[in-house]
């Protein structure tokens, strides 16, 4: 699991209002919640929020927050469970951090990571990703970041890697049905050009089947009229 300090301010002020100032001033409104605390509305530098979670996208992130300006210097340790980011400047808006007890095991989805390149892909096939994430469980710093897993022995004949397959570490417990297939080889499928081709060049065959057929039958009929004595 990857592991990510930040700091951040509690916020008093609440409303459009008060959110569009916090923006204006170069501040990001985000929120702390947890399953035993009072949720803490923050503020966070958007510029630097917005460079570390656009690095961290699409990692399972430990966070420690340091939340300045909180009674006591308590330290936080966060998942971030949303993020609201502008469409055109992809700058950070908004963020729900999750309080969590790094003491405890927890379940996340854990993406699924394939490398190499299938021998049946090499032969014409196609690879079929059926699972891009897999759901594991365990303490949350034991959790991988991700589960690389080597497709290249994957062939056309093969019935493909299981979630039973995936490397996962001893102390953390995949949640998953071990016969799940999570990616496999198979035959490409043909268009929809193809098939009508097909279909013609069987329909010109059996036409022209059918016609020797006619003719070869003519053939064998008696002629209509005989010879004069």
């Amino acid at each position: 699991m990857i592991q990510q300090d930040m700091t951040a301010a509690t916020r008093q002020d609440f409303g459009k209002g008060a959110t569009h100032r916090l923006r204006q001033d170069g501040y990001a409104p985000a929120i702390l919640y947890g399953k035993k605390a009072e949720p803490i509305a923050l503020a966070m530098e958007a510029k630097t929020l917005t460079r570390e979670l656009l690095r961290l996208h699409g990692h399972n992130v430990v966070v420690t927050l340091h939340i300045e300006g909180e009674k006591g210097n308590k330290i936080h340790h966060v998942l971030i469970k949303d993020i609201q980011t502008d469409p055109i400047t992809d700058s950070v808006l908004h963020v729900d951090f999750f309080e969590i007890d790094l003491d405890k095991e927890i379940t996340l989805e854990v993406t699924v990571n394939y490398t190499g390149t299938a021998k049946g892909v090499d032969m014409g096939g196609i690879l079929n990703i059926l699972a891009h994430t897999v759901k594991v469980k365990g303490m949350p710093l034991a959790i991988p970041d991700e589960i690389s897993v080597d497709v290249t022995p994957l062939e056309l004949t093969s019935s493909g890697i299981t979630c039973g397959d995936l490397a996962i570490p001893e102390n953390v417990e995949l949640e998953e049905e071990l016969d799940r297939v999570c990616v496999s080889v198979v035959a490409p499928t043909k268009t929809i050009e193809e098939e009508e081709a097909e279909e013609a060049e069987a329909a010109e065959v059996a036409e022209a089947e059918e016609g020797a057929e006619t003719a070869e039958a003519e053939a064998e009929e008696p002629g209509a009229s005989s010879e004069e004595e």
